[in-house]
């Protein structure tokens, strides 16, 4: 895998996270992967505290883990940055 690749996985999640869960094999290893490319923690903790969906969860509860999704994934493509 390389971060082009685990990036774009991702990105994938935040989108689909609002209709499914995305807490897959795929979106764990492409997490794994980045986060050993980088010191900073805090967007992938974030990311991975909100990938899946909880129980009964409403459908403005996906919107919303969704918007945290995406500003954790910011995070992380700015660590990738500053490794780069």
């Amino acid at each position: 895998m390389d971060i082009t690749t685990a990036l774009a996985i991702l990105d994938d999640a935040v989108v689909r996270s609002q209709t499914e869960n995305v807490y897959t094999p795929e979106v764990l290893a492409a997490l794994d992967f980045l986060e050993a490319q980088t010191d900073a923690r805090w967007p992938f903790e974030q990311f991975r505290k909100v990938l899946a969906p909880r129980e009964g969860e409403l459908d403005l509860d996906r919107v919303g883990r969704s918007q945290v999704l995406n500003a954790s994934l910011n995070g992380i493509k700015r660590a990738m940055k500053r490794e780069a």
